[in-house]
């Protein structure tokens, strides 16, 4: 019978772990999250009232089926980081659900809900910026592909929609919980449909409203970009099957057809340029080299800003060590960095360095050098050390006022990382990235999708370069336009509108993880001060 039970438990648990990971599968389901809980509340209610015992192998499988529905697809860069990334990730979202449950042990009705939303935004606040940060599976990313319920993320960012999803929840779960036990509830359930009702009508109002605003601009400054896929493949020509010169033929060709004279900005993918396929570095120092030169001179020929990803190096002529990452050359040192590079149609060159670096790929945690680390090798950018990185974000001045940031593969997932390209001054943002790593998975179309919040936290197009697909213009609602296919070689031409106004997400940041630390610690210590 206690078996029965215990497993009546876990189906319960194993129901909200799928609930969880189908708004990051399948399109338009991200109200799916607004119950996903449910199960698991009920599950947890039924095991405190019965005081079953190892109730934790519960909660942490359902954590562990939303990691695994969602991201198995690591597992095609490398098994070893896919299983530490599902595991770890897993046991912080479980470690928070047994602060909850004890919470819920000593206090009933709905102040432990409220807890856990505060503490489950705090620790995704927190995880951002973590040098060992997965931040992928944010309940507010639950959204991406469901974004006219969201446009009010560019007042709360992402972490907004994590404090919706978890509030909403458990409202719902008290207003029935009380109506089996007969009890008032009409206080839960009006909450939860003015909780639901209210940002998503707010929402779709001001998703319309930007769409007249946009019709009726007509003389707003826009520019023409062209985004560049040449379509490349990571594990058989991107980095040992072809030569760069090949690389490079393929991609100014795509640039040749697509370009015209009134091209403002190309944009081309990360990592394009590997210094492991040709004897010709990009020295920062003195930067010349066959690729660079091939761009360059393109780009001058043809009136346009050209944007593109390199592995570059640089050279620092000291006896001490003047970085964290630097490397040992004789008697100096030099960085090697994941780059995106700005070749001007005036002949400037700028360069901005990937800071947010994908771990144990491109970064090793906490530690310099080697170690236990580095074997789990998680590939989910476009190269591979111990990399470089830049404190704070810097943007490209194209002229015409027009000021460029470029967000690197990863970088986009962090919305208050991507912010601070808006502060730095850019009205106008890119993302390169190489996202042939995963397949044709799910991964990719989520890193596709992300990028839409970080166009409705900011309200700045985007324009879009991802080595293999997909490859798009994001407008400032979100809206994913002229998506290239999957696996293709080829470029799309369009506008873009160039916007000044910062929203109160980038002014003030992610101030619903701010205020959930604090929040969280006073709950934590009211709870503490009541069990003494």
């Amino acid at each position: 019978m206690k078996k029965n039970k215990f497993g009546n438990l876990w189906i319960l648990a194993a129901v909200s772990g799928v609930l969880l990971a189908i708004p990051y599968v399948f399109p338009h389901c991200g109200i799916v999250a607004l119950v996903a809980f449910l199960p698991l509340f009920a599950a947890s209610h039924t095991a405190l009232q019965q005081k079953t015992k190892h109730f934790w192998i519960c909660y942490y499988s359902s954590f562990l089926i939303w990691n695994i529905i969602a991201t198995w697809w690591i597992w095609y860069a490398t098994a070893a980081g896919a299983v530490a990334a599902i595991i770890l990730n897993s046991l912080q979202m479980a470690v928070i659900f047994r602060i909850f449950r004890a919470l819920g042990k000593r206090r009933q009705g709905f102040l432990p809900y409220l807890a856990l939303a505060f503490m489950w935004c705090a620790w995704e606040y927190c995880y951002q910026g973590w040098q060992v940060s997965w931040p992928w599976l944010n309940l507010g990313n639950s959204f991406a592909q469901s974004i006219k319920h969201i446009q009010w993320y560019e007042i709360t960012g992402s972490t907004g929609g994590s404090l919706w999803v978890l509030l909403i929840n458990g409202l719902l779960f008290n207003a029935l919980k009380n109506i089996a036990e007969r009890k008032p509830s009409r206080y839960y359930a009006l909450g939860a449909i003015l909780l639901i009702a209210v940002p998503s009508i707010a929402s779709h109002i001001r998703y319309a409203s930007l769409g007249k605003q946009m019709a009726l601009q007509p003389g707003r400054l826009t520019k023409e970009v062209v985004v560049l896929q040449p379509n490349i493949d990571p594990y058989t020509d991107k980095f040992s099957g072809m030569t760069q010169r090949q690389q490079d033929e393929i991609l100014l060709s795509l640039a040749e057809n697509e370009v015209t004279d009134s091209t403002f900005l190309t944009v081309a993918p990360e990592t394009f340029f590997n210094p492991s396929l040709t004897a010709g570095q990009i020295l920062e120092n003195s930067p010349s080299n066959p690729t660079l030169d091939s761009i360059r001179n393109f780009a001058a020929e043809k009136g346009t800003n050209f944007i593109f990803g390199a592995v570059t190096y640089r050279f620092y002529h000291t006896l001490e060590k003047p970085t964290v990452t630097a490397r040992p050359n004789g008697d100096s040192w030099y960085d090697v960095f994941n780059t995106a590079i700005s070749a001007g149609r005036n002949s400037s060159l700028d360069f901005y360095h990937k800071s947010k670096l994908v771990i144990m790929a491109e970064t090793v945690p906490y530690i310099n050098g080697k170690s236990v680390f580095s074997s789990l090798g998680l590939d989910l950018g476009g190269g591979f050390g111990n990399f470089g990185k830049q404190e704070s974000r810097s943007v490209f001045d194209l002229g015409d006022g027009v000021k460029a940031g470029t967000a690197v593969c990863y970088e986009s997932v962090f919305g208050n990382f991507f912010r601070e390209y808006i502060l730095a001054g850019a009205n106008l943002m890119t993302i390169i990235t190489n996202d042939g790593w995963w397949r044709n998975t799910s991964g990719h179309i989520q890193h596709l999708h992300y990028a839409s919040l970080r166009a409705i936290e900011t309200r700045r197009y985007i324009a879009r370069s991802a080595n293999t697909g997909i490859s798009a213009i994001i407008n400032l609602r979100g809206d994913i336009i002229s998506p290239t296919p999957w696996w293709e070689k080829c470029a799309i031409r369009g506008q873009v509108f160039i916007s000044y106004a910062q929203t109160p997400f980038v002014k003030y940041g992610d101030l619903v993880g701010y205020l959930s630390c604090w929040l969280s610690l006073i709950f934590l210590l009211g709870y503490a001060i009541r069990a003494w």
